[in-house]
């Protein structure tokens, strides 16, 4: 259920993008929700391989440069769902830039608005041992 929701706050986080920054455009809902989910597989496997192999980059600008590798995943999204007809584009790299930074904040405010927190499952108290 947190899965769904996360693709869903990030879809919704696409379609604010698309409204405030000019070169992301977008069609229906639905196909919104496709790309949420191509962006959150190119995260999970592209992604984290440029941000591993960009450590040093990242290290030196305190985690700013993931920025431009987040940017750098809604650029492709864009361009690999439009190949693959979902009407969904990103116009260049600035586009993506910002419109990553608008998306992760809007599905970041609305999960953490949304999704409850995983309670600490209390631990049993420590067991005494009796000596007879």
């Amino acid at each position: 259920m947190r899965t769904l929701l996360r693709f869903l706050f990030s879809a919704i986080g696409l379609l604010v993008a698309s409204v405030v920054v000019p070169g992301i455009h977008h069609g229906a809902f639905v196909d919104l929700l496709a790309v949420a989910v191509i962006l959150g597989l190119l995260n999970a496997t592209l992604g984290a391989l440029l941000k591993f192999v960009a450590l040093v980059p990242m290290v030196c600008s305190f985690g700013c440069f993931s920025l431009v590798i987040n940017g750098l995943m809604l650029w492709l999204t864009g361009t690999l769902s439009t190949r693959l007809g979902l009407s969904f584009s990103v116009s260049g790299f600035w586009a993506g830039f910002f419109g990553a930074l608008v998306t992760s904040l809007v599905a970041a405010l609305l999960g953490g608005l949304f999704i409850p927190k995983e309670r600490e499952r209390p631990q049993a108290p420590p067991r005494i041992k009796v000596i007879n």
